[in-house]
């Protein structure tokens, strides 16, 4: 299995500090989490980011649960934080799920008393979602809880470049996935 290329011990990270012999600031500190190259050499930038994906949603699932949530539940929270309520559509536009995926969580969260569904107007069918007291408290204690164990952002002389990669993936899979049906 070939070598990963690592930073030489006397030159500095990206982040100012020298790098341990044998390991950049980037990898784990648990050798077992860290990169590995597959079978057939080291992993493509689009294995990476299957993979850093994977451990991200892995990582907001274990948050929201560390507060009684799911992860779209805290999703949920977090997008009403701020509004006036937002209609049932509009926030699940907003948090990137279907209508039907979002009524069970909204479900739980009004049977938590972490928000509330109200008529818009006298009609039944429209229902603006507005985040209560218990909810915002839930929501405070969640991101002080991430604050402490945040995933690290990129090198700051890179997150720009970074970031345009990540929009340019999601606009294809996204067109991509708009023109297949089901």
């Amino acid at each position: 299995m070939p070598e990963q290329p690592r930073p030489h011990p006397s030159r500095p990270t990206e982040r100012g500090r020298h790098a341990e012999p044998g390991r950049s600031h980037a990898e784990p500190s648990d050798p077992s989490i860290g990169p590995r190259p597959g079978p057939g050499g080291p992993d493509t930038v689009a294995d990476l980011l299957v993979r850093a994906g994977a451990g991200v949603t892995e990582h907001r699932r274990r948050r929201a649960a560390e507060h009684g949530l799911s992860r779209t539940g805290l999703a949920v929270l977090q997008v009403l934080d701020g509004t006036e309520g937002l209609v049932q559509r509009e926030l699940a536009a907003r948090v990137r799920v279907g209508p039907t995926t979002l009524t069970p969580v909204l479900d739980a969260l009004e049977e938590d008393g972490l928000a509330a569904r109200a008529a818009v107007g006298g009609d039944r069918r429209v229902r603006r979602v507005v985040i209560t007291d218990a909810g915002r408290g839930r929501l405070v204690a969640a991101r002080s809880a991430d604050r402490r164990r945040r995933v690290p952002d990129p090198p700051r002389a890179h997150a720009g470049a970074i970031r345009e990669y990540l929009l340019a993936v999601i606009v294809v899979l996204e067109q991509d996935h708009r023109g297949q049906t089901r």
